[in-house]
């Protein structure tokens, strides 16, 4: 099996020691570590993520685009954000081939809690996920920590709650007050340049609801086939379990 270069990021532990979470952000990380191994594919992948969500006045909209390109994506949920709108959860799952995941119940940084608190937020989220959720196959065991900060501690918990940590491979800044248009392609275009993809997008902007058509048919023009993270993430090991399992 031929050991191939991860343009997402699935962090395990000793990453830490590695690199200080102030250069989360933006890194792409190359594993070469036996342990890393893809399935060999003969076309290039991309999921889109939307964070933070659901929102009001976006989510909703952001379903319908992905429907009429007929693409789907994964939606890291804010518990919160869930108990408000629940119909919006509904309405992704009801709507659409995308997935929903855990962001967290309230969007705390998660190295500053304990285990503990973690756990709860992390079951209090994935417990709304599966009740509101029309179908269990929409809810994955994956979570994103807020911001991208996460330590031991936070793996620790998540492997023993059986969750996935990932993060992105392209960080849009979408989330930034003045960005444009023009920054979130441009940032898009520059930083994609391998066979798969994790793309981080907000819920709550809407320059990136203006842009998102424009981001789709830029995959689609590229070749990119639009996947779920639980589909990109289908990796293997020599025991045939996935990461964090």
């Amino acid at each position: 099996m031929t050991i191939r270069r991860y343009h997402f990021i699935i962090f395990i532990c000793l990453f830490f020691i590695i690199y200080p979470l102030t250069k989360v952000y933006e890194s792409k990380i190359s594993f070469s570590s036996a342990d890393f191994y893809l399935k060999s594919r003969n076309y290039r992948q991309v999921a889109l993520t939307f964070d933070d969500g659901p929102h009001k006045d976006f989510t909703k909209a952001i379903v319908d685009i992905l429907n009429k390109y007929n693409v789907k994506a994964t939606f890291f949920l804010v518990g919160k954000q869930v108990e408000k709108y629940p119909e919006l959860v509904k309405y992704i799952c009801q709507n659409s081939d995308s997935k929903i995941a855990n962001h967290t119940y309230s969007h705390k940084n998660l190295t500053l809690l304990s285990p503990l608190q973690i756990e709860s937020e992390l079951l209090a989220t994935q417990e709304l996920l599966y009740n509101i959720s029309t179908s269990s196959d929409k809810v994955i065991n994956y979570f994103r920590p807020p911001g991208g900060h996460f330590c031991t501690k936070v793996v620790s918990v998540a492997e023993r709650l059986g969750y996935k940590i990932v993060l992105w491979s392209i960080f849009t800044n979408d989330h930034q007050r003045n960005v444009t248009k023009r920054d979130i392609l441009q940032k898009i275009r520059s930083s994609t340049n391998g066979n798969e993809e994790i793309v981080l997008l907000h819920s709550g902007s809407n320059v990136t609801l203006e842009c998102l058509p424009e981001i789709i048919e830029f995959f689609k023009n590229n070749g990119y086939k639009f996947v779920t993270v639980d589909e990109i993430l289908e990796d293997e090991t020599d025991n045939g379990v996935g990461l964090w399992q």
